[in-house]
Formats: structure tokens, sequence, C-alpha cells
């Protein structure tokens, strides 16, 4: 079943449409709707609400309607804000201008209380001490204007120089940088087996790190039936020839929140995280002790609740759902 985007705040769900109608197990961890008047409550233990973007704030380059309006009725009692996209392509300033160009408060949605992939790599990567080496990078400019702010000297991002498919032999004399400490691969149009050879050439070396940004498999957008693959596939790639895991930063794991927990010293049990993806939001809310609510707006739906309670994911089941954010704001603000 799929919801609408904007429903009546006075009809959260069709009757038949409840997520223990629709086959969730009543003895299984629940999941519980949410409306405008059961949310207040909610709220009162709540003190910091993070949120994903894509798909909840925004999708594509259009807001979601009545989004803007919840963040400013958050903020009118007093709950601290934080947007935590697994998006890298951009930087905490390009979101910013956007949040505020598709109706955010700019004073309260700013680069400020922004976090990203690009911010978290880059912060790692400072954090590591590369020692004056260099970074093989594969990922856009988010990840180039992050690791600009901090210093650090990169290289390899951009469309590879066209060999000569003739000879046939390219791959056995591939020309390989010195001094590299780390590879770093996100989302990147510009991805290839050459990219693809290098950076698995790189992390044949032991004390190169590699690090991710994400490991979404696709990305949403305007037309839902086009699968816009993410940075996953990427990561997956490099993985398998590289023999490797990365230390990937992007929901769910632990970086992202590490990062929010030395910038912001949240109580995990009074923070929310709220997303449309049960693999990367509901999963990074539930694997650090926050509480989680889908949001059905994105990617992820009642079904994949259902299924995620068949297979005993516990950490994929959100405590709440409800159709959008603008399905939560009261009539009266």
């Amino acid at each position: 079943m799929k919801y609408p985007t904007i429903i009546d705040s006075q009809q959260l769900f069709r009757e038949h449409d409840h997520p223990l109608k629709a086959g969730l197990d009543p003895q299984c961890r629940s999941t519980m709707p949410l409306c405008p008047e059961s949310f207040v409550k909610v709220m009162k233990n709540i003190d910091t609400f993070i949120f994903d973007a894509d798909g909840v704030l925004w999708l594509g380059e259009s807001v979601m309607p009545g989004s803007p309006r919840l963040i400013d009725y958050l903020v009118q009692h007093d709950k601290q804000i934080i947007v935590l996209t697994n998006n890298a392509t951009k930087s905490r300033a390009v979101y910013a201008k956007k949040l505020e160009k598709l109706g955010y408060n700019p004073q309260k949605m700013n680069k400020n209380n922004l976090v990203n992939p690009a911010a978290v790599v880059a912060d790692t990567l400072h954090r590591s001490g590369l020692n004056g080496k260099r970074v093989y990078l594969i990922g856009e400019q988010g990840l180039r204007d992050e690791m600009d702010e901090l210093g650090i000297e990169y290289f390899g991002h951009g469309p590879e120089k066209k060999m000569d498919e003739e000879g046939g032999a390219f791959m056995y004399d591939i020309k390989l940088e010195e001094n590299v400490g780390a590879v770093v691969v996100g989302y990147e149009k510009h991805f290839d087996y050459t990219k693809l050879m290098k950076a698995s050439n790189y992390l044949r070396e032991d004390d190169v790190l590699f690090v991710a940004t994400n490991e979404d498999e696709t990305c949403p957008g305007p037309n839902p039936e086009v699968v816009i693959p993410d940075a996953g596939p990427i990561v997956a790639a490099i993985k398998c020839a590289s023999g490797r895991d990365p230390l990937t930063v992007g929901k769910p794991c632990s970086p992202a929140f590490n990062y929010i927990k030395r910038k912001w010293n949240i109580n995990p049990s009074r923070t929310m995280m709220i997303g449309d993806r049960t693999n990367t939001d509901v999963k990074f809310g539930r694997d650090h002790g926050m509480k989680t609510l889908l949001v059905l707006s994105g990617c992820h739906q009642i079904e994949d609740i259902v299924e995620n309670q068949m297979n005993e994911r516990d950490d994929m089941v959100p405590d709440f759902v409800a159709p959008c954010l603008g399905a939560l704001v009261p009539e009266r603000v």
C-alpha cells in the first residue's frame, strides 16, 4: 500500500491501513502511528530531534509540504534541531542555502546544525593524523569543500582521462601516485573501472585508511519508477575488489553518532531520529539508544516494517510511524 504525502490530520490512517491491520504482529516490537495529538504527548519526553533530509524535509528540489511548519513548531517549544543527511555530494553550507530557499527558518536551520558524511569524513581524517599524506578521493564537491575547510590534501576526483582502448592493456600499466594515506569513497557520477582499479591498488597497503561516506543502495527522487543508485554500489565494488571493509561514517554507523555526541552532547534517551529509511535512519536511532519515527514520504513503507518484524530485525522496526512531518502539526500552532 502507498501513502499520500499529505493527508487530513483527522484521518491519519484509514482503518484498513492501520499498521496492525496491515500485518504487524502485536506480539513483536510495536510501532505506534502518530497523529498531532499523540505527537504532542511524545514530544514532551524529547529534547533533541534529528531529521534526515531527502524524503523528509525535501524531495529532490521541492520542499516536503508541511515540514517547515513542524520545524517551526518544535523551535517554538525550545527543542534542539539537528539535520543529519547521508548525502555527501554537497557541503553543509550548500545544504543550509537549500533549506533557506525551501522556506525553512535560517536562524534555526543553518550550517551550524547540519551534519552530513562529508563533514564527518573530513573530521575523521583530520583527527586521524595523515601526517602530510594525501587522500585518493572518489566523491563530489561536498567532500572537497569540507576537506578544503580542514586543509586536507586530496586528488583523483572528476573524470579520468580517456584511455587508449585499442591497446587493450592499459590496466596492466596504470599510474599510481605516491604518499597516499587514505582512500575516501562516496557517490561520484564519474566512477568507472579505472577509479575502481586505482582505489583497490592503493588499498593494498594496510596503513592506507579506507573511509566511505555511506552505503545507501539508492536515494529517493521525484519519480518513484526510476532507480537512483547511491554510494552503496560504488563502495561495494571497491570492497569486493580490494578485499577490505571501510570505516563507513554515515547512518547507521557510529562515526556520525559520535560526531553529534561530541558537538551537541545529546542525551540519546531524550532524542528522536526521524527518517524515511528503516535500514539507515531507524537502525541508526535504535543502535544508539534513540527513539525512532519513520515517515512514509520517502523510501520505506508499512510493508517494510512488516518485513523487518517477520525477519526479526527489531533494529529496523521504528517506535513510531507517520505519513509525513506535515501530518504531525497541530491545527492550532
